[in-house]
């Protein structure tokens, strides 16, 4: 007895904007061969867009017939819906605590703080010290070669899918006297996204990080916003933490009141259409973050050794406060927090201690409980960046793509 999802997508008048509707048909039972199956798209897909990508690209090699299946938009977009019902966590190493300052693999974290992928992508060997800014619908986006002693930032960005090792290289932006801050924002539909760049351009340097402009991926191209009332906060002291999260096609940055640079004072946040505006904090907190959480904008502070998590409820403009147990840490062996995420349930917090040893604690909040990750010896010492990730087929873009293995 084999049983599969029967569906009929000319039902529904846009298939990609109504999933569960798709996931809650009815099931019913078929006796037959595996050539029935085949034969009969709609089970065939429902089948495929189960496996990880690395099946999938495997098995496009089988026929024409299922290499025409799995490479349509409807197949792919499919395949995310289902792989983002179980995302995970990206692991991004610090090229600093490496010898020669290259990054040759990435790492999927479980749950359970166990690496069950390690991605190596091309072009990456040649990347000196490059910086992970963000992880959105599969794809990651990072800055290529950040160089302290360059007298001017001229970076290049990439954007890269670890799991179909596809890389695009954006084009050349505006060059900058100091590093630029970014942050990217997507969208849920098909590959659509914009990164933001604020930088300090070398004629009016003395301004800061006034200047704004966007990359757009339904363009390919930059477009110069020009100067901006407020810029994000970027701290020289943490350059690994992520200073922004992307909420239900909205963008978030810590800004600062321009007295204590590294302290955040309000929110920035922009949209689709590019209006900037502002939000207020909750409360005042030097160490903070800012990630999404059960699909909400929550705001993670510390105060008086205590660990507080603030979810923002757009409707009302207003924060709430979700209590949680004591951090099971004491607060005088953390040095610092190099990441805070979250994936469905749980909140990820990585720290080093005073010694310079790093430490993995998961917070699961449907059980207020902690629990303390294993690390190896000799990866203790090791400085990352997690970000929430799954395994898509997504590409990149259709410009300027390289490297699909």
């Amino acid at each position: 007895m084999f049983t599969y999802c029967r569906y009929n997508s000319r039902s529904v008048g846009n298939p990609f904007s109504s999933m569960d509707e798709l996931f809650s048909k009815l099931k019913r039972p078929f006796d037959g061969t595996w050539d029935a199956v085949e034969s009969d798209k709609a089970a065939f897909e429902c089948i495929m867009f189960r496996l990880p990508v690395r099946s999938i690209l495997m098995f496009k090699s089988v026929s024409k017939f299922w290499y025409d299946v799995m490479s349509t938009k409807y197949f792919i977009i499919l395949h995310r819906y289902y792989s983002k019902k179980n995302a995970k966590f990206f692991v991004f190493y610090d090229a600093g605590d490496l010898a020669d300052g290259i990054v040759c693999e990435m790492h999927l974290m479980e749950p359970d703080g166990t690496y069950s992928e390690s991605y190596t992508i091309p072009g990456f060997e040649s990347i000196h010290n490059p910086l992970l800014i963000a992880s959105f619908n599969g794809l990651i986006c990072c800055v290529n070669d950040v160089s302290p002693y360059r007298r001017s930032y001229d970076v290049d960005l990439l954007i890269c899918n670890p799991a179909t090792r596809e890389v695009l290289v954006l084009p050349s932006s505006h060059l900058s006297v100091y590093m630029p801050t970014f942050g990217v924002l997507y969208s849920n539909n098909y590959h659509i996204y914009k990164i933001f760049k604020f930088f300090s351009d070398p004629i009016d340097f003395e301004m800061g990080y006034t200047q704004c402009e966007v990359y757009s991926s339904k363009t390919g191209e930059w477009n110069l916003l020009g100067r901006v009332p407020s810029h994000p906060i970027r701290n020289p002291s943490r350059p690994l933490v992520s200073n922004h999260v992307c909420v239900n096609e909205k963008l978030y940055w810590f800004i600062s009141d321009g007295e204590e640079f590294d302290i955040p004072s309000s929110i920035l946040m922009v949209d689709m259409d590019n209006n900037f505006w502002e939000i207020s904090l909750p409360t005042y907190a030097e160490i903070s973050f800012l990630i999404e959480f059960q699909g909400r904008l929550c705001f993670v502070d510390w105060t008086g050794f205590n660990i507080y998590l603030w979810l923002y409820d757009e409707s009302n403009e207003s924060w709430y406060l979700k209590d949680i147990p004591p951090f099971p840490v004491n607060w005088l062996e953390v040095a610092h927090f190099d990441s805070v995420v979250a994936r469905k349930h749980d909140i990820l917090f990585v720290y080093k201690d005073v010694a310079g040893l790093r430490h993995e604690i998961l917070y699961d909040m449907r059980y207020a409980t902690w629990k303390e990750f294993r690390i190896a010896e000799d990866a203790k010492d090791k400085t990352i960046v997690v970000f929430p990730f799954f395994e898509t087929l997504v590409p990149c873009s259709k410009y300027r793509v390289f490297g699909l293995g």
